[in-house]
C-alpha cells in the first residue's frame, strides 16, 4: 500500500479516522511511525517515509493536527505532566496497530521517530514501540520515559533554543533506566534532518533555532539512526 491512507478510529473512546501516508514495501520486516515537526504533515514528512521505505521499511506518518495543531499541542503538553490517556497518543498507537497488520510485522518490529514536536511526542507515545528516535524535542519528566524501549536522540549544536535538551534527555532517560545513545551534531540548528525549503521560517525564528537543512550532517545523523533501529528491531515476522 502507498500514498494517501486513512487510519481507522475507535468509537469506544470517540476517535475519528485519521489520514495518514504510507509505504508498506513487498517483504518489509522492520516497520516505523513517522510523527511530524511542528508545522505537521508536510511533504519533507512524507519523504521520510519514502526513505525508510528505500530502505525496506514498511512505514507510516499519521496527521496528528487533522483535527486542530493548537488542541492538538495543548494535549501533547498536557500529558507530558500529567500521563493522561490522550487522542494525540491514541492515533499514534492506531498507526502502529494499523502498519503491524498491514505488513504483518510482530509490535517490536516497528520503532516511532519524531521531529521538534514530534521528537517530544515520540517520547511520550513510545511505549510498546521497539525503538525510538527522537530528534530536536523537548524531554519529558522521568516518570513518562520509564519503560521505554531504547532511544536515540539528536540535536544540532547551534539549536540555542534547545542548547540544554541533550544532556536533559541523557539524564532523564539514565535515571528511567532506558538504553540510550544521545548525538549533538556541529553546525547545525534545529530542523537539520528534514529536507524541508522554509526561508520565511528560518528568518523568523533566527537566531534562536537556526533552522536549516543539511544534507552532508543530516546523512551521518541517518546513518546513525538507521543502524539504531536495524540493531534494536527485531527481524521475526508477526
Amino acid at each position: 500500500m502507498n500514498g494517501e491512507v486513512k487510519i481507522p478510529g475507535d468509537a469506544s473512546t470517540g476517535d475519528p479516522p485519521s489520514p495518514a501516508y504510507a509505504r508498506t514495501p513487498e517483504g518489509a520486516t522492520r516497520g516505523v511511525v513517522v510523527i511530524h515537526e511542528i508545522l505537521g504533515r508536510a511533504p519533507e514528512i512524507d519523504r521520510v517515509v519514502d526513505r525508510f521505505a528505500s530502505r525496506g521499511y514498511a512505514a507510516v506518518a499519521p496527521d496528528l493536527f487533522h483535527l486542530g495543531q493548537v488542541a492538538c499541542m495543548r494535549a501533547v503538553m498536557h500529558a507530558m505532566k500529567t500521563g493522561d490517556d490522550i487522542a494525540p497518543v491514541r492515533q499514534a498507537r492506531r498507526a502502529h496497530a494499523w502498519l503491524c497488520e498491514q505488513a504483518g510485522l510482530a509490535p517490536t518490529n516497528v520503532g516511532i521517530i519524531g521531529f521538534c514536536f514530534g521528537g517530544g511526542f515520540a517520547l511520550l507515545a513510545g511505549h510498546g514501540f521497539g525503538a525510538i528516535s527522537a530528534n530536536y524535542g523537548v524531554v519529558p519528566p522521568v516518570e513518562r520515559l520509564r519503560g521505554l524501549p531504547p532511544v536515540i536522540g539528536c540535536y544540532g549544536d547551534r539549536d540555542w533554543m534547545f542548547a540544554k535538551k541533550p544532556d536533559e534527555l541523557r539524564k532523564n532517560l539514565a535515571d528511567a533506566e532506558v538504553e540510550h545513545e544521545v548525538h549533538t551534531f556541529p553546525g547545525v540548528g534545529h530542523s537539520f534532518l528534514t529536507d524541508g525549503d522554509r526561508p520565511v521560517t528560518f528568518a523568523l525564528t533566527y537566531p534562536l533555532f537556526r533552522i536549516r537543512y543539511d544534507a552532508a550532517v543530516a546523512e551521518d545523523a541517518w546513518e546513525k539512526i538507521l543502524r539504531f533501529f536495524e540493531a534494536r528491531l527485531m527481524t521475526r515476522q508477526g
